[in-house]
């Protein structure tokens, strides 16, 4: 284990006469205010509307329009626009909010139902469409002006102030969905329509449940309760069918591709080529294991040609769709773990690698946007542990330029042009934005804002890093109590999720921690967190770790953080409780029962404690299927330590959970029952996998409470 860790001192004070006396903490505050008061300054609805000028939203819903210097050129209030809504017979509007740009000059606002177009020289309003109050998923086309949307389960486009077209129609009965995020949003999905470049042509995902088992969940708001029947397609189950469907306004015409059979694949990274006329698509075999990049002719569905294929020994997992940074059609970008971390490839239309554009032990976490020219791209890569770093690269080269000197953690406006902002946020800067240039060259500095947690009493935070006992390094973060006394003992709360696409350690302004965790330190506790193997943006190796054999490798590296807070002499090595949600859940109740008397009290949220009883795409990408990995779903089965509790465990579910079903929490309580164990259990009545709004202060105070409670025993 190294004995060097980074310590960063959290705050710097002067003390003077004028000085200001910092507040102290509360849980309700820290909890309920986490992304308000106590989130620094930033700017918000940040879009590029032109090279030279952008536009984002003030602190009392005004549309600042601002250019690269910095200057604010012009300033929208709602004031000015309901005299002429109401003209137009739509609703009022309380904040000016665009909600899509048609050009530099004129951009949407939604008025309940209606799109109103606003030019920003004179004001003018006018009538632009009409969209349904109850129109979800919605993708607007700024080169066509169409709008696609869902209501209910079927897609319709509208394309004028009075015109809508049923794309699909599909009966409720049917139990088909289209134009929604299939694959329960994994594989990078986040929506289910897509618009060509032109916005002649929508592209759209469709799933039929109707394979699928009904999961019974239920309402308990009605006398008596009533059934609230889901799909939800568990490990070694019935999948529901995916098909991509295209539709091309105009001629009315929908194809869907001809993707063939199994039906139970998984289709996902659906993009047009530039000139609409082709679609890529990524399908993979239910095993996971084997990615297919095809080629399908848009007009007719028909399949043209497998560029590549990749094939993984453990699995595969695509996450973004080709990119063409030059518009032409003839080159694309591919991101692929193949060569171990997460890297941008490019090939020709027809499939021909061209070279690997980025390279090294790191991952690629994004490409931003590219130049004018399409020559160069901007990418958002790892940098060590914990920290982010913003990149132009050559496409043509491969030649890459850091353009972000700080540590910390970055996020990246851009479009296509050759000026980008970048938001820098660590301990030492709670959000700086600057604009830059494609050469790393600032422009201006538009906001500057401090920390927020600064006016608070927050204790010291340090990064330390363990050492796995494969040697892998790995990232801690431990946070002391304002009124540390290294002389003293104190209890640690251990906060885990340690799952996979997580990371928890961060270089951000707090660390990546949640505010409550600064809270829980001033109550006398060492709040410690690792980043053990399995969990996300340290490569493949890393997060393949744990294939098949879910929670046992975490475990080991959790343990090694445990060894860590021991050599500690202000630790009380006696005193410690483990706390985490979902993932985090499954971890600290895998923590209490196979490995007893390491902590005394656990606090599990949403545990999943049987991985047969998850969902399909995440369970069997990690563990196969229950009858191909028999012996991992028997291990990772927490119903089978039941009889080894020791200590103090409080297990939490909400009650309308439809992402870890509440059949995790029930079925491990009877096994604790009938091996005579005493737990305690809370549900969350109309809660799903969170709880979330002002109930979280309410569970947040009994996940402390229940740990102060038992340490003061």
């Amino acid at each position: 284990m190294l004995k060097h860790f980074i310590a960063v001192i959290f705050l710097v004070f002067s003390f003077s006469i004028q000085a200001q006396e910092l507040k102290t903490l509360d849980l309700e505050t820290a909890v309920s205010q986490e992304y308000r008061s106590l989130y620094p300054d930033r700017l918000k609805g940040v879009e590029w509307i032109s090279p030279t000028n952008f536009a984002t939203i003030g602190d009392d819903g005004e549309l600042m329009i601002r250019n690269t210097a910095g200057d604010t050129v012009r300033t929208i209030i709602a004031s000015d626009l309901n005299p002429q809504l109401t003209k137009l017979k739509v609703d009022s509007i309380k904040s000016v909010r665009p909600y899509a740009w048609l050009d530099a000059n004129t951009f949407l606002i939604r008025c309940g139902g209606d799109l109103v177009s606003v030019n920003t020289e004179d004001l003018t309003a006018k009538m632009y469409m009409h969209i349904p109050a109850k129109a979800e998923n919605i993708e607007f086309s700024s080169a066509s002006g169409y709008m696609a949307y869902t209501l209910e389960n079927n897609v319709f486009i509208a394309t004028s102030a009075d015109s809508a077209i049923q794309v699909t129609n599909h009966s409720k009965e049917s139990e088909i969905s289209a134009g929604v995020a299939i694959h329960r949003s994994e594989f990078g999905i986040t929506n289910g329509l897509f618009w060509s470049e032109d916005g002649k042509s929508l592209g759209f995902y469709e799933m039929d449940e109707s394979m699928v088992t009904d999961y019974p969940l239920a309402n308990y708001t009605p006398i008596p309760a009533e059934v609230n029947l889901i799909k939800y397609p568990m490990a070694g189950q019935k999948s529901h069918h995916a098909k991509t469907g295209i539709f091309v306004v105009g001629s009315e015409e929908l194809v869907y591709l001809k993707t063939g059979e199994p039906l139970d694949h998984y289709l996902t990274n659906f993009t047009f080529s530039p000139d609409g006329k082709k679609a890529y698509l990524a399908e993979i075999n239910r095993n996971q294991n084997e990615m297919k990049l095809n080629v399908y002719n848009a007009a007719t569905g028909d399949f043209e040609k497998t560029l590549f294929t990749e094939i993984d020994a453990k699995y595969v997992e695509p996450e973004q769709p080709p990119y063409f940074p030059k518009g032409d059609g003839k080159e694309f970008l591919w991101m692929s773990e193949r060569d171990g971390f997460n890297h941008i490839y490019s090939y020709t239309a027809d499939g021909k690698l061209l070279k690997q554009v980025t390279k090294g032990n790191f991952d690629v976490l994004e490409i931003n946007g590219q130049t004018t020219d399409g020559k160069t791209i901007i990418v958002t890569a790892v940098e060590g542990l914990i920290d982010r770093a913003i990149y132009a690269a050559s496409v043509k080269s491969g030649k890459m330029k850091k353009l972000t000197a700080e540590k910390g953690s970055y996020q990246v406006t851009m479009d296509k042009g050759d000026n980008l902002m970048v938001a820098l946020s660590s301990p030492e800067y709670g959000n700086k934005v600057t604009i830059v240039d494609v050469n790393g060259k600032v422009i201006s500095t538009p906001l500057s804002a401090e920390n927020p947690l600064e006016d608070y009493k927050i204790g010291e935070m340090e990064f330390p890093i363990i050492t796995a006992a494969d040697g892998t390094k790995l990232q801690g973060r431990l946070i002391k109590p304002y009124d540390f006394d290294a002389s003293k003992k104190y209890p640690v709360i251990v906060y885990v999720y340690g799952g996979p696409h997580a990371q928890m350690v961060r270089n951000d302004y707090k660390g990546g921690a949640n505010v409550w965790m600064y809270e829980a330190a001033n109550r006398g506790y060492i709040v410690f967190t690792v980043d053990n193997r399995g969990s996300g943006n340290r490569g493949m190796k890393f997060e393949q770790a744990v294939f098949r054999n879910l929670g046992t490798v975490e475990m080991e590296d959790q343990l090694k953080g445990v060894e860590y807070l021991k050599t500690l002499p202000y630790v009380d090595a006696d005193k410690m409780a483990v706390h985490g949600w979902s993932f985090g859940g499954f971890m600290t109740t895998s923590l209490m029962l196979r490995h007893p008397g390491v902590f005394k009290i656990g606090v599990a949220g949403g545990p999943v404690t049987d991985w047969r009883m998850y969902e399909i795409m995440y369970g069997e990408r990690y563990m196969d299927t229950p009858e191909q990995n028999p012996e991992g779903y028997k291990i990772a089965d927490l119903k089978n330590y039941a009889d080894q509790l020791e200590g103090d465990l409080l297990l939490i579910h909400g009650l309308d959970d439809n992402v870890v079903v509440p059949q995790h929490s029930y079925t491990l309580l009877q096994q604790f029952v009938t091996n005579g164990k005493q737990v305690d259990f809370f549900t969350y009545p109309n809660h799903e996998h969170n709880v979330r709004g002002k109930d979280r202060v309410h569970l947040m105070t009994k996940v402390l409470d229940y740990i102060d409670l038992h340490f003061k025993e």
